[in-house]
């Protein structure tokens, strides 16, 4: 049983560094070529690998493409489970720092990594017209959930602390989320090919805006 167990885990380990190399391969090419440019052939040539590899974890391009904004949601999700903790922990003195930490965790995902962040925008616009694998599609939809939950949870914590009013906290996410997206994407169309830091006083100023509308003290 033990030897069973440490060959199940071992290829377990496989898979798992496997997937990870596709995952970088394909994040290279896609993000060098574009989407529409970029073939099977060559990720897995990319990744040092055959094909059919790359079939045996991603039944298509879609699904391989849409994959790489999963690692993003899960680092936005831990980092709002952060938010969250330090509020709990009473180490937030302010509404506004609060809303800033909150809004933070998405706008430095898309100034570090705006084309991982790009693949979020696209997929909110048109994600269920793509072949996607359906435990894929669950996966950005389970994390999407964890993390619009959790700021709810934040945002309830903060108005009971009396740090913001209160407000729909459902539609209040739903209103921060939808902004930041929107406020990404048309910055996008507006500064393609400029400096990237462009977005910082859009960022600035949404987040002064949300402040001066939400933030009690």
């Amino acid at each position: 049983m033990e030897r069973k167990k440490k060959l199940r885990d071992r290829k377990l380990k496989e898979q798992e560094q496997r997937i990870d190399e596709i995952l970088k391969a394909a994040r290279k090419v896609f993000f060098s070529k574009g989407f529409m440019k970029t073939t099977m052939d060559e990720i897995a040539y990319e990744a040092a690998i055959s094909k059919p590899t790359i079939y045996k974890f991603f039944s298509t391009k879609e699904d391989l493409y849409f994959s790489l904004i999963l690692p993003l949601m899960q680092e936005c999700l831990h980092e709002m489970e952060e938010v969250n903790l330090q509020l709990q922990l009473n180490m937030f003195n302010s509404g506004e720092k609060l809303l800033r930490s909150v809004m933070n965790v998405f706008f430095k995902k898309y100034t570090e990594n705006p084309d991982l962040f790009r693949i979020g925008q696209l997929y909110q616009q048109a994600g269920m017209l793509w072949v996607i694998d359906k435990k894929t599609e669950n996966s950005i939809k389970d994390l999407a959930r964890s993390v619009m939950d959790e700021m709810r949870s934040l945002f309830d914590s903060a108005v009971i602390r009396g740090l913001l009013r209160d407000i729909d906290r459902r539609m209040l996410t739903d209103i921060i989320v939808g902004s930041i997206i929107g406020i990404t994407q048309l910055q996008d169309a507006k500064s393609r090919g400029l400096d990237e830091n462009s977005i910082d006083p859009v960022i600035s100023l949404t987040m002064n805006l949300f402040s001066d509308a939400i933030v009690l003290k």
